[in-house]
């Protein structure tokens, strides 16, 4: 099941502006100009998808890990201390996700707009890794996950705007589908790398983030990141800055609404993701190895039927120029889940819940990606709205491990189902609010 979070966002006109920018000033034909136009696409679509696969295995394992760390150094209390590290990486990411794209959107210099961003969040993220994997000592841990998770996140923001600058509208549900696709493959993989890696903690907190790297070697060394001089580029205005950062619902009422929807899904996926690992440990009784080797089992059972719905249902979506029914269905399936998740009683059953919440996940981060592309606020500063837009799924990762702990006392302890069945309850309102979106089929 792949879990992409990365901000996916700009208005259309910035998406071929960028690419017409790179065309020929003339051609020996009237069609060579799109034929050049195609030829990059397809080129940036490689790269992209390349590094995909390693930007969503640091992503989607960095998680996982951190739960197997602590349920190794901190066993009695695993669950707070994860709920601490998340909510207070999630805290800080509130504001350094806009502060960075907006910083991302302002770079000036000969190795364009986003490349610095990726590799210095990479290599800031692989030190704080490494202290993860050496020091046991819960206080140490959350200080340096906070640090890992803020660099990381800044590196695949810059990463993200990157397809949606690139390409053309008509192109881009595709693209996040077969990026979601190696989210994927990158999530199956990176679970079963974290249970391969468990009893060499150094290894499985920094082999994540090395993979990103190796993997977005070719983007960067190949992709001609556009670089822009000072002049070119919007003004840095911090308190401006700062309240642009507030995007007014009365202004841009459609981006408020998928804001909220996507708020809500997020909700439903944190709570899946967050605890699921735990649920396994105290709900079905499995030690923490096995546990391990289950959740990568789990991803790789889910892998095909994720590959399938991220590629079907972003070609649909842009073959028949709908976003809002697939959004819909998405939304349903997962709260679905969480149901079908929250009264299993045996690991067969939980698989069933797994594959079911793993095709709306797929199709809702698929088209959801593209329907939110069609109503930004603002083409000028792209890597900022796209971080604003990102913070529908970093804030739920602040609510739900802080609301967690006293959710999960409730009864005997351990209820996980209670917590599913609000989130699922959450998650299906937030189908109804895709339908408050206008202008958008």
């Amino acid at each position: 099941m792949g879990d992409p979070t990365a901000p996916v966002q700009v208005m259309e006109p910035a998406g071929r502006a960028e690419l017409d920018a790179t065309a020929p000033a003339t051609a020996p034909s009237g069609t060579a100009p799109q034929q050049s136009q195609q030829q990059s696409s397809k080129s940036t679509m490689a790269l992209v998808l390349i590094a995909a696969l390693g930007m969503y295995i640091m992503s989607l394992t960095l998680g996982t890990a951190l739960s197997l760390r602590l349920a190794v150094v901190d066993p009695a209390a695993k669950e707070t201390s994860y709920g601490m590290a998340v909510s207070i990486s999630s805290l800080l990411l509130l504001v350094t996700i806009p502060l960075t794209g907006a910083l991302s959107d302002r770079t000036a210099g000969r190795f364009g707009r986003r490349r610095p961003w990726i590799i210095g969040g990479l290599v800031a993220a692989l030190l704080a890794a490494a202290v993860i994997g050496t020091v046991p000592s819960t206080p140490v841990i959350v200080a340096a996950y906070a640090v890992a998770l803020v660099s990381a996140q800044a590196a695949f923001n810059a990463y993200a705007v990157i397809p949606i600058e690139a390409l053309p509208d008509n192109k881009r549900a595709r693209v996040m589908g077969a990026m979601g696709m190696a989210g994927a493959l990158a999530m199956s993989a990176g679970s079963y790398l974290a249970a391969w890696l468990v009893d060499a903690p150094l290894l499985m907190m920094c082999v994540p983030v090395l993979l990103a790297l190796v993997c977005s070697i070719p983007l960067l060394v190949l992709f001609k990141d556009p670089a822009k001089t000072r002049a070119e580029l919007p003004p840095l205005d911090l308190k401006g800055l700062a309240k642009s950062f507030l995007v007014d619902p009365r202004k841009h009422p459609n981006f408020a609404w998928a804001w909220v929807s996507r708020f809500l899904a997020g909700i439903a996926m944190t709570a899946l993701f967050a605890y699921f690992i735990f649920f396994l440990m105290d709900g079905l009784g499995m030690p923490i190895a096995e546990a391990g080797k289950s959740a990568g089992l789990l991803t790789l059972i889910s892998a095909p039927v994720s590959i399938l719905f991220f590629t079907a249902s972003g070609w649909l979506s842009d073959k028949i120029g709908r976003r809002k029914p697939f959004v819909i269905a998405a939304a349903l399936l997962m709260a679905t889940a969480l149901v079908l998740g929250a009264m299993a009683t045996s690991f067969e059953q939980f698989v069933v819940a797994w594959i079911v919440f793993s095709m709306g996940q797929a199709m809702y981060l698929t088209v959801d990606l593209a329907l939110c592309a069609a109503v930004l606020p603002d083409a000028r500063d792209t890597g900022k709205d796209m971080a604003v837009f990102s913070l529908a799924l970093s804030i739920p990762n602040i609510i739900v491990p802080t609301a967690a702990p006293a959710i999960l006392a409730i009864g005997s302890g351990h209820n996980y189902g209670f917590l599913w069945f609000a989130a699922a309850a959450l998650c299906a309102l937030g189908s109804i609010t895709v339908t408050f979106i206008k202008g958008v089929r």
